[in-house]
């Protein structure tokens, strides 16, 4: 049970909402049973003021005391055990009139009020005659206020008890109902908001029966980062799994050749022109490996939860590249946010800005214009690099861009650097274009 309700969400959020539930009619029904005592304490205060009023219309003074007639307007002071009592005190606290309706009950509450004060409460009687409600006001008589009176009302409680107790349980059962009602639509709600969850553990089961091979369906946007990110990782799991097969197969059927070749070699006619072919054949066969090695790094799988500063790994790149050309130096104007971030393989973004800018160092004039900016709230790397070279047109890039095509072929090289650009840029499914700048050179962008 313990398990249930902690280490399951929908355990955790039942939980949760239960308690608050609980607490709120707690605290909903305690209030209300407070404003529905207060308004009946109010309600009996006025009734017993008016009683009060009653007996202050028909008191008469007489000898320093106030007399009563025997029968009074309200028929319930007049009838004994009725639930409603009057009397009158002095000054000192002694009783000098009590109404007919009292004279079953002990010793009445005595304590005499200044004129004006009124008091209003629940008081025990002694003995077994209960609790009732009491109003007390104080006034004076006389020409000169000389004579001062209690009057003092009181009214079984029980009756008001029951009302309280009736309140009680009538509000119980309707919130009991509600609570019922409640939690059916708590449990719906949260079967219905917990259904995306639900649909990507199906979906995450149907991929391991073989059945699917990324997450489909259309889910909420808290949960689409989760299920973008799991379908990219699914697809460069994929994409890899096949990229390593076909390198491969690739290599394998590529050395095919060389290595028929070396089979047939025969020492014992001619060992020069043997070992010439065999040197031959495996300059050969590591130029193939290096160009199916090159072909495998493109296909690293991309991080997607961590971005990766640029700003210092350009730098990097440049410090490198200064030392490789430090016989044909290169201006280069860089332009770099240091919080600018490539989410994606820290390999990749090396490898297309290693090849861009090695080739402008090579072509480029001995100047270089280099500007990358995140853009899209993060979600998107633009790259512009601008050289002085001789330029190219839209055909020769398309050239150059093909596997072991060189621009220049004086220049040492397999022909394979834009090639894994074009490649990697694909892979995070971007834009690569290259046009001749006015004045000489080319301005390559990129989008990732």
């Amino acid at each position: 049970m313990l398990s249930f309700w902690f280490d399951s969400l929908k355990g955790r959020l039942s939980l949760v909402t239960s308690l608050m539930l609980v607490a709120f009619l707690l605290v909903f029904s305690g209030v209300l049973e407070h404003a529905y005592r207060s308004s009946l304490d109010e309600a009996k205060e006025r009734e017993l003021q008016l009683h009060v009023y009653t007996l202050l219309a028909v008191a008469e003074p007489e000898a320093g005391t106030l007399s009563f007639p025997p029968l009074l307007p309200e028929q319930r002071f007049n009838q004994p055990d009725s639930g409603l009592v009057g009397a009158v005190t002095d000054d000192r606290g002694r009783v000098i009139w009590r109404s007919a309706s009292s004279l079953a009950l002990p010793q009445l509450p005595s304590h005499p009020l200044p004129q004006g004060r009124q008091a209003f409460g629940q008081v025990t009687l002694p003995g077994d005659a209960g609790r009732y409600v009491s109003f007390r006001q104080g006034v004076a008589w006389g020409l000169d206020n000389e004579q001062r009176f209690t009057f003092i009302v009181m009214e079984d409680a029980a009756p008001l008890a029951a009302q309280v107790e009736q309140f009680r349980s009538t509000l119980w059962r309707w919130l009991g109902l509600g609570a019922l009602l409640l939690v059916l639509i708590q449990w719906l709600v949260l079967r219905w908001g917990l259904a995306p969850l639900r649909s990507v553990t199906r979906g995450l089961q149907e991929m391991q029966r073989g059945g699917s091979d990324r997450l489909e369906g259309k889910f909420p946007g808290e949960l689409r980062p989760l299920t973008d990110n799991l379908n990219l990782l699914i697809e460069n799991e994929r994409r890899q799994r096949e990229k390593t097969r076909h390198t491969l197969a690739d290599l394998a059927h590529s050395l095919k050749t060389p290595l028929a070749v070396l089979k047939g070699l025969n020492f014992s006619g001619d060992p020069r022109e043997a070992y010439k072919t065999l040197i031959d054949q495996v300059q050969r066969m590591d130029s193939i490996i290096g160009y199916q090695l090159n072909r495998a790094v493109t296909g690293s799988p991309k991080s997607i939860l961590r971005g990766v500063p640029v700003a210092p790994l350009v730098q990097k790149i440049l410090d490198a590249l200064e030392k490789v050309y430090r016989e044909t130096p290169c201006n280069v104007q860089l332009k770099c946010d240091q919080q600018t971030r490539f989410y994606g393989d820290e390999g990749d973004l090396m490898e297309l800005l290693g090849n861009l800018l090695d080739n402008g160092y090579k072509y480029g004039g001995g100047e270089m214009d280099v500007a990358i900016e995140g853009r899209n709230d993060g979600r998107k790397l633009h790259i512009r690099v601008a050289d002085r070279g001789p330029g190219m047109d839209e055909e020769k890039w398309q050239q150059v861009t093909q596997r072991g095509v060189r621009a220049d072929q004086q220049q040492p090289g397999q022909g394979i650097g834009l090639a894994v650009v074009v490649d990697i840029v694909e892979s995070y499914e971007g834009q690569i274009s290259a046009v001749p700048r006015p004045g000489g050179g080319t301005e390559i962008k990129v989008d990732l």
